[in-house]
């Protein structure tokens, strides 16, 4: 009979360092996770209805895509530094100083990142659509110095 729990195994340090590192769920970095489909509001399936998986690079843009869609302190299960607080910057008295508030709570938001991914926030651009929504562009540069371009709709 062969023995179940083997004695002498024969894995290399640089073999056990790769596993640990691939378990340690809290190291920074660009996370795989699924893909989840913005146009339908649902994971993302394949042809036989097997959820997609993004990569790392998809997980964050549509992390970033989330907390520009989050109104802040609106759930309780998330932290104060999740989403943008979009009713206050509705409510103020300019459409410049409704910019001013919602460039600030973007920038701070997306560079909470808990990952780290998210390095800076390079610009945020408003174009107004109607009173209570515009088109919001974001140029961003991850943590390896990718840089990514976000448009969405804001309403409130």
């Amino acid at each position: 009979m062969e023995n179940v729990f083997p004695e002498d195994l024969d894995i290399e340090e640089d073999e056990l360092d790769q596993l640990e590192d691939e378990l340690t769920e809290d190291r920074p970095g660009y996370k795989k996770s699924i893909f989840f489909d913005e146009e339908t509001g649902d994971l993302k399936r394949d042809g036989t209805g097997k959820i997609v998986e993004s990569s790392g690079i998809e997980a964050w843009i549509q992390w970033c895509m989330k907390i520009l869609k989050t109104q802040r302190y609106s759930c309780l299960t998330y932290s104060d530094d999740i989403g943008i607080d979009m009713e206050a910057a509705f409510q103020a008295e300019s459409r410049e100083e409704s910019e001013n508030i919602l460039r600030t709570e973007i920038k701070e938001a997306l560079e909470a990142d808990p990952y780290g991914r998210t390095e800076v926030v390079e610009s945020v651009e408003f174009q107004w659509q109607e009173e209570d929504s515009l088109i919001v562009t974001c140029n961003i540069t991850g943590m390896d110095s990718s840089n990514i371009t976000i448009n969405t709709k804001m309403e409130y």
